[in-house]
């Protein structure tokens, strides 16, 4: 009996020795545990072009001192160290750079040495038009109820209550996912709204045409030989160096800025010339152009410009009414024109599911265009249903 509960004792000991051990090897390891890692961020995304969304912060759990270390990236932005307690440390993170595409952010020290790498979404306006203006308005008055149901669910944490949630970041958290469904909503209803207006007349003090030379699906017989022979859009005639400015808010999907004569005689001319080679042919009798996806999901082929805007860029999201560029000359293989006017056309998005968000030049350049086929007649009548003079 006495052997047995020396044994039980020794082994008692081994057990407690070794579990003794493991708390220790824990605890040590715990304690000088000097790896960072991000604990919290306010939101995945940041929403460059407003105020408050702009911002987010940055919870980093690190077992050394980190009060001095600055977040860096690609972007323009500033960080600042706002709280500490033991091992947690709250950074502010704001950003300046409305064109920001860059997602990846690190953490350095004050030797400027990377400590962390990490991950944040920055979204430009351009961004979120480009992905909503490619839906049907069904589409959007959808979305527009699930945003409307998802701020009724957080509509609780738009001020903070303790008896609500206790823990104060998962207040911030959900309040920041209140505000960018607010945003969006905001976003989505306004491309409703703009798509109920009409376009202006893309020249100031002009009126739409009513010549039959000027209106769409007018021959071009001279064209035959290198084109469909088709006039896609409109002529509005003024003077050169008149502005050009925006119909309606849109972004801008292309520009075509460095158009010179040469470029002419890469005009293919034959009786048996490809879908695609007609197409191309008229892209280069458009010579300097800037092609902008609007509210209305459309996108306009601006032509025979002047001056492209240095300064404006694919991307760029332009208002309407905006003066944008100048009036220039028609220039076509064996014909001396002498006429100053604009030629714009409007190109029909066919809403393709295949498609979504993934259109390119040559998709653009074989979207119908508005009124195709259209009698003259017809055209006249209708028009301004399209248009405000």
């Amino acid at each position: 009996m006495k052997s047995k509960s020396i044994l039980m004792g020794m082994i008692c000991v081994i057990i407690f020795s070794i579990f003794f051990w493991y708390s220790l090897v824990f605890a040590w390891t715990w304690i000088f545990d000097y790896s960072t890692k991000v604990e919290y961020k306010l939101s995945e995304n940041v929403y460059l072009y407003t105020s408050e969304l702009s911002k987010t912060k940055i919870l980093f759990k690190s077992g050394e001192d980190i009060s001095k270390y600055k977040i860096k990236s690609e972007c323009s932005i500033f960080s600042k160290l706002t709280y500490k307690k033991w091992n947690s440390y709250l950074f502010d993170l704001k950003f300046f750079d409305n064109k920001c595409i860059d997602k990846n952010f690190i953490l350095v020290d004050e030797k400027n040495e990377i400590k962390l790498q990490f991950n944040i979404n920055p979204i430009s306006e351009s961004t979120i038009l480009t992905k909503m203006l490619d839906l049907k308005t069904e589409e959007l008055t959808r979305l527009q109820a699930s945003l409307n149901r998802k701020i009724s669910a957080y509509s609780k944490y738009s001020t903070y209550d303790k008896d609500i949630e206790a823990n104060y970041y998962t207040y911030l958290y959900n309040n920041r996912a209140l505000q960018e469904a607010k945003y969006n909503l905001w976003v989505i209803s306004n491309i409703i709204i703009k798509r109920s207006e009409k376009y202006i007349v893309p020249v100031e003090w002009r009126v739409m045409p009513n010549q039959h030379v000027r209106l769409p699906n007018t021959a071009r017989p001279y064209r035959e030989e290198y084109t469909d022979w088709i006039h896609h859009g409109w002529d509005i005639y003024g003077n050169f160096w008149e502005q050009v400015r925006a119909l309606d808010d849109w972004i801008i999907v292309r520009t075509v800025s460095e158009f010179d004569f040469s470029d002419l005689s890469k005009i293919k001319k034959s009786k048996s010339l490809s879908e695609d080679d007609l197409i191309r042919n008229l892209d280069i009798l458009r010579w300097k152009q800037v092609w902008l996806k609007t509210m209305k999901w459309d996108v306009i082929f601006y032509a025979h410009l002047n001056d492209v805007i240095a300064n404006l860029q694919v991307w760029d999201v332009v208002k309407k009414w905006q003066p944008l560029w100048t009036i220039w000359i028609t220039w076509v293989p064996d014909q001396s024109y002498t006429d100053y006017h604009l030629h714009f056309e409007v190109q029909k998005n066919p809403f393709s599911l295949e498609k979504w968000q993934s259109y390119d030049v040559d998709d653009y350049l074989k979207w119908d265009w508005l009124l195709e086929w259209k009698s003259e007649d017809y055209i006249l009548e209708h028009q301004l249903d399209y248009f405000q003079n």
